[in-house]
């Protein structure tokens, strides 16, 4: 397995932890991308006994997002990002959300509203040495930031790090430019395949194992490399095309295919 391979929980999201384990277990996996929610099923404690006898480690762990309309919830969202702020601390790797849907009010001020709800937990996260980020997301439901571009805008003027996804900005203009631009900003890369369709055959959306789609994925990783990026590169494989092939199978093939283009990239 490739040192810098991870796999998301989002691989197999339907999945609880303990099938996720044996299957990680069985590919050989030893980083991966959390869900707080998952591990709080299982049990905080017993997932993080757990992955240490397996000399496991994490490179994400996602936690809740803020809504920006109500600042009454605020101090219970930054309760929740705290508590994967420890389990980053102990289990490894950083810490994001997405920063939240619009409600009407301009972007500026939804960012500078971000800004306030957010930097208790910068702070916490910086005592605790765990780094923190927000995933700018195509989902209108939980992000008023849809492209990369923006996201770095966003987290500038937050003070926070950015989730690079290529599985969110394969469409915009000149991606890679903005990656290598990103430079220490990044806090951790997420790849898969994405398939641009065509009149006749539409896509179905999602995204696609490594190696199905039209994604110049090794160009993609090297502008992260080009930006000084020096973390997991992490599969996060979600949508229609993943679940018509079922979780398992489509996650096998897509760690074989991602050990062997990082190998061919990085070496």
């Amino acid at each position: 397995m490739h040192a810098r391979l991870s796999v998301s929980e989002m691989c197999t999201f339907p999945w609880p932890l303990f099938e996720e384990l044996a299957l990680w277990d069985e590919l050989g996996i030893r980083q991966v991308g959390l869900l707080s929610n998952k591990v709080d099923a299982f049990g905080r404690e017993a997932a993080i006994t757990t992955m240490k006898a397996r000399a496991m480690v994490a490179t994400t762990v996602i936690t809740a997002h803020f809504d920006l309309s109500a600042p009454g919830t605020w101090d219970m969202t930054r309760n929740a990002i705290n508590r994967s702020v420890d389990l980053a601390a102990t289990l490894g790797g950083c810490t994001y959300f997405t920063p939240g849907r619009r409600d009407g009010r301009s972007f500026d001020e939804l960012t500078a509203s971000l800004a306030d709800a957010v930097a208790p937990c910068i702070a916490y996260a910086e005592a605790r040495g765990v780094r923190l980020a927000i995933e700018p997301s195509l989902r209108t439901d939980v992000s008023f930031v849809h492209t990369l571009r923006d996201g770095l805008d966003v987290a500038e003027q937050c003070g926070i790090g950015v989730v690079v996804d290529l599985g969110n900005c394969w469409m915009e203009r000149d991606y890679e430019a903005t990656v290598r631009r990103a430079g220490e900003r990044i806090a951790v890369v997420q790849f898969a395949d994405a398939v641009f369709g065509t009149p006749a055959e539409p896509p179905r959306g999602g995204r696609a194992v490594p190696g199905d789609g039209d994604l110049r994925i090794d160009k993609f990783i090297e502008a992260a490399v080009d930006a000084g990026y020096r973390g997991a590169f992490e599969l996060e494989q979600v949508g229609p095309r993943i679940e018509a092939e079922g979780h398992g199978p489509a996650l096998r093939r897509a760690v074989e295919r991602a050990n062997a283009l990082l190998t061919e990239v990085l070496g």
